[in-house]
């Protein structure tokens, strides 16, 4: 299936840049941009996942590719509807944005609330250092969640509606517009970006190129989650910073010219990998697109309940998600089961948890790569029929198996339970993790003062 989408992606994209050529928007190839995240939103898209699966022959291929190169072309809005919402913006930014004079080294572009506490043992080290550190943030509404530090909400550059592709690539011109509002902060300084594959992040990073500032990227997350998100492929950044050797090689693959280095996971802590009890952690996750429903999350909490019917001997730790409530009546459908333990995020950390379990098992998510530095064994449950690429990279890459039907879930527990982990583990960890914690921070420090 990988094989499938990658050679669909390249033929797609291939087609449509000979069609389109190249336009810039000051400064900014915008074509290049649609035409990445236009495949985005196919690749990762439920309908085309099925439609490629079905792909047998050449032609069929071609044929597909061609229906995908017909649906980038669609009409577009009005042209003076959509330069008055531009001015609009543009006004209620200039009136509502702040962006005072900085005199930092570092600002931290933040997306995500939760990219704060992320970055503050690397802002806490960088001022140990003498170094000033301010933050960037992309909505009003983001700026409320660290009242301590100095953030900037810059104002918007006025749009530009005469220049060539303005309305035909609009959904990035907007971007840019948007962006070039932060140029004024940003010249001769280092940007730091979390995570990296965001449209408005892409579009900085283009920018630093010719505006005299360098973007430094620290992962967050893992594209393998997707079916390669192209947010994460040709990233434009100076550098990138992984957590370790497993992902330096697979973020490679799709960015072979981006300097990237394996630094470490900079929260995790370094831990002992102890012998552990029979425990089991079932890591419930919100809803992700069309690959996991409301639905697929509901059923996983469901078979994580009646897993413990199966298994008498082991305790199940079900966790909730900060966006995804585990329903109280499921709580009820199941009050007579004994080895049930309920961990709510709001009173149990994710830390106490993993100090807990022995397996930590969820449907893609990346908790399940971090609890390996608390000496949990990953694991994978494929809830649904489509492909998820994270599935795929564990059924190819580890030597143990990671990835489990339902059917096979307890058997493969139990095989699991005659196995060397703790070797394993160790030194599946450092393949995972060049370096955690402090020592990581300082690694990730280096790299951003080169």
């Amino acid at each position: 299936m990988t094989e499938r989408i990658e050679h669909f992606y390249h033929s797609l994209s291939h087609e449509l840049q000979s069609k389109l050529g190249v336009c810039f928007y000051k400064e900014v190839d915008v074509v290049a941009l649609q035409v990445k995240f236009y495949l985005n939103t196919i690749i990762n898209s439920k309908t085309f996942l099925k439609r490629i699966a079905k792909v047998t022959t050449e032609k069929e291929q071609e044929l597909l590719t061609e229906r995908y190169f017909e649906g980038f072309f669609k009409p577009k809005g009005n042209k003076g509807i959509t330069i008055v919402k531009d001015v609009i913006r543009y006004v209620y930014h200039a009136i509502s944005h702040q962006s005072q004079k900085s005199n930092a080294d570092f600002l931290i572009f933040i997306t995500n609330k939760k990219f704060f506490s992320y970055s503050k043992p690397i802002q806490e080290a960088l001022e140990q250092q003498g170094k000033k550190v301010e933050f960037i943030v992309w909505d009003k509404n983001d700026s409320h969640f660290n009242n301590q530090q100095k953030v900037h909400l810059p104002k918007t550059d006025f749009p530009a509606f005469w220049k060539k592709g303005y309305f035909e690539y609009h959904d990035f011109t907007t971007l840019i517009d948007r962006a070039n509002g932060f140029l004024p902060l940003l010249q001769h300084k280092k940007l730091l970006l979390i995570e990296g594959d965001l449209e408005a992040q892409h579009v900085l990073g283009f920018l630093g190129k010719t505006n005299g500032f360098k973007t430094y990227c620290l992962q967050w997350g893992f594209f393998g989650k997707t079916a390669t998100k192209p947010g994460w492929r040709g990233m434009p950044y100076d550098k990138f910073m992984v957590w370790g050797d497993f992902f330096a090689d697979n973020f490679k693959r799709y960015n072979p010219k981006l300097s990237i280095v394996a630094c470490g996971h900079p929260t995790l802590q370094e831990n002992s990998i102890l012998e552990k009890g029979n425990v089991i952690l079932f890591a419930v996750q919100k809803e992700f697109g069309e690959h996991i429903t409301t639905q697929d999350v509901l059923d996983f909490i469901h078979f994580a309940a009646q897993t413990a019917t199966q298994m008498s001997d082991f305790k199940i730790i079900v966790r909730s998600h900060p966006d995804f409530e585990i329903p109280e009546t499921i709580k009820q459908d199941y009050q007579s089961v004994p080895n049930i333990i309920w961990h709510d995020y709001k009173n149990f950390s994710l830390n106490q948890s993993f100090e807990e379990a022995k397996y930590c098992v969820s449907i893609s998510s990346t908790v399940s790569l971090e609890s390996v530095a608390f000496g949990c064994y990953p694991m994978y449950l494929k809830i649904n029929e489509l492909p998820l690429q994270i599935h795929q990279l564990w059924a190819a890459n580890a030597e143990h198996k990671h990835v489990f039907e339902e059917t096979e879930f307890v058997s493969g527990i139990l095989h699991l339970e005659t196995l060397n982990l703790k070797n394993y583990l160790n030194e599946f960890k450092h393949i995972l993790y060049k370096n955690l914690g402090t020592t990581a921070v300082k690694a990730i420090v280096q790299e951003l003062s080169t």
